[in-house]
This record gives structure tokens, C-alpha cells and sequence, in this order.
């Protein structure tokens, strides 16, 4: 089901690293070929890197991440939903003669491989109520990691982490409202009548959830926040 997830991030990682320094979303493959020594050196077991950026790239435009133009030339979808564009933070006022400087918008992905393939999974529906926020010509669902990444939790990114959710449930479970009980799924809310009784979170068959990061979530985040 997440068949070639980790060479996709590693390609995608180079490939945001790549538009990013040149400030443009177009790219070749040869510019790619000068950071191969990275990604041979994270696969190490990969004989014919070479030829797997290339299925990757494949791929990633099957997935609609990035635009195939001609052989050899490609450019960032910055019409993806999951490609962010961040804005540069303009700089308080110092001295009156400021030094110039060039700053531009930065671009990364909103979501790691493995949650974008958890989205596509559920065919951006939320695991909650079943809606997906429809756009212009796409779905859209948003990633919540149960127990979450970095500091001061440091959760892990795996499928047993991640759930797919609407906006609206996904700024509930952030802020500690909602969660789902560890041992029988079952949704709860801080605030009585929100979720009905009884209601379990919707599963796809091949996503198994691990209970310990449910009881982490459930314990730590939403029970806390009523001490």
C-alpha cells in the first residue's frame, strides 16, 4: 500500500531543496543528477539510483506533485493542494539606510509522501464524518499525527499515526476537544452531545492503528486538557 513512500520523500525532498535554491519552479533532470550522491548515500543497497529517480519523478507526477514538460524537464505543481507556498516574513523597520536584501517565497509540501498516501487512501474523506472539502478540481482532507511529531511529544511519521480528517475535526483533535477512545474507537468530545453515541472512527481495510499512540493522545492531550 506505501510502496516506494521513502524514495518518494527523498526525491521530493531534493526536488524542493532544487527550486527553492533556484527560485523557480522548473527544473531538469540533469539538476537532479548532481544530488544523486545524497540519495545514494540514504540507499545505499541501490545499485541503479539513476533510474529510480526517474520511475520516482514518474511517479510523483502520477500523484500530481510535479509537471512532466518535455524529456528531461519538469516543473513544481504549484496548483497542488499539498505544495505550499510560504511567503517571506517582511523584516521590522531598523536603520534608516537598510543593507538590500533579495528574499523570496519559500515552497515545501504540507504533509510528508506517507500522509499525502494516507489522504489519497481515504479518497480525502474525513475518517470523523465522511466529507471532503471540495475544490476547484480536487478533494481536499488534511493529516492529524495522533501523537504528534517534534517537540514536546515526538511522535512518530508511520501509518499507524496518522489520521485523515476535515478541517473542522482536525482542529478539534489538535486542540485536545476530541479523541478517540483506545480500546473500542469510539469518538469522544470534551463537550456532551457533539459526536453521537456510540460513533467509531471509519477505518479502511490495511490501516491499523497502534493503541499506544491512541492512548498517548487520548491521556496526554485530551484528558490533560481538562486538568
Amino acid at each position: 500500500m506505501f510502496r516506494d513512500i521513502t524514495w518518494k520523500q527523498a526525491v521530493m525532498e531534493q526536488v524542493l531543496l532544487l527550486v527553492n535554491e533556484k527560485g523557480s519552479a522548473d527544473f531538469a533532470l540533469r539538476e537532479l543528477r548532481d544530488r544523486e550522491e545524497t540519495l545514494r548515500r540514504a540507499f545505499p543497497n541501490n545499485r541503479y539510483v539513476p533510474d529510480k529517480v526517474r520511475q520516482i519523478l514518474q511517479y510523483l507526477r502520477d500523484d500530481g506533485l510535479i509537471i512532466f514538460h518535455e524529456p528531461g524537464h519538469y516543473s513544481l505543481n504549484l496548483a497542488a493542494p499539498d505544495v505550499e507556498t510560504v511567503r517571506p516574513v517582511a523584516l521590522p523597520a531598523g536603520r534608516e539606510v537598510p543593507p538590500r536584501r533579495v528574499s523570496r517565497a519559500a515552497i515545501r509540501l504540507r504533509d510528508t509522501m506517507l500522509a499525502l498516501a494516507m489522504k489519497r487512501l481515504y479518497q480525502y474523506r474525513c475518517q470523523v464524518c465522511h466529507d471532503t472539502v471540495p475544490l476547484r478540481q480536487v478533494d481536499y482532507a488534511e493529516s492529524h499525527h495522533i501523537h504528534p511529531l517534534g517537540d514536546p511529544h515526538n511522535g512518530p511519521d508511520t501509518a499507524g499515526n496518522i489520521l485523515v480528517l476535515c478541517p473542522n475535526h482536525h482542529v478539534m483533535f489538535d486542540r485536545g476537544a476530541a479523541a478517540v477512545e483506545p480500546q473500542r474507537l469510539r469518538l469522544v468530545h470534551a463537550r456532551p452531545g457533539i459526536f453521537a453515541p456510540g460513533l467509531r472512527l471509519c477505518l479502511t481495510a490495511g490501516h491499523i492503528l497502534a493503541a499506544a499512540h491512541l492512548e498517548y493522545h487520548y491521556r496526554r492531550i485530551f484528558l490533560a486538557c481538562d486538568s
